[in-house]
């Protein structure tokens, strides 16, 4: 019988609450990890990402593949090498790590191992529940978030770039999130 993992991820630093749950095969490794996180949020996949240990160890678990690490020479396993279950499974069996995505913007989110369950039905993965529009990318980090927020709400643009940043949000709504349609795409 298939066993999967239930995973809640949030992002960091925002309130109210950006969140998805989902369902991920036991059988994935960190790449799958990486690619479900980013359809449920809605990220486009285009900036280097990782999963770490939380801090203090801030040990990297896994990333992008190609990554040759950071500055400070820390390398970066490639996220297709490593399984989930090398960390998520057994008596060391990892609560929650950490994932980044987009090194400059520093999107900081909780994956949360919320349990493991066996079912009689087959598939990859399957998106249970969320909360909140994922920020826009390559919005500026949580500053660029709460810009994008403030500027929704007052008309007025913190950085005095209202003919610019108007424009660029388009029809973004940040409390709006359609699991219907999410996990139509997702659970494909």
């Amino acid at each position: 019988m298939p066993r999967y993992y239930e995973f809640e991820v949030t992002l960091q630093e925002i309130e109210p609450r950006i969140w998805r749950r989902f369902f991920l095969r036991t059988t994935s490794n960190f790449a799958h990890l990486h690619v479900a996180i980013q359809e449920a949020f809605g990220w486009e996949n285009y900036h280097l990402w990782e999963c770490r240990l939380p801090r203090p160890l801030d040990r990297v678990l896994a990333g992008s593949p190609n990554y040759d690490g950071d500055d400070w020479g820390r390398p970066t396993p490639d996220g297709r090498e490593v399984k989930l279950n090398s960390y998520f499974i057994g008596k060391r069996c990892l609560e929650w790590c950490e994932y980044e995505y987009d090194f400059g913007d520093s999107w900081l989110h909780d994956v949360k191992l919320i349990g493991i369950h066996s079912m009689k039905e087959t598939f990859k993965r399957r998106l249970l529940s969320g909360a909140r529009a994922c920020p826009r990318e390559d919005a500026g980090g949580t500053g660029g978030y709460d810009r994008c927020v403030h500027f929704l709400t007052t008309g007025k643009d913190i950085w005095d770039e209202e003919d610019v940043i108007g424009p660029w949000i388009g029809d973004w709504k940040p409390d709006v999130f359609d699991l219907k349609t999410t996990q139509a795409q997702f659970d494909k």
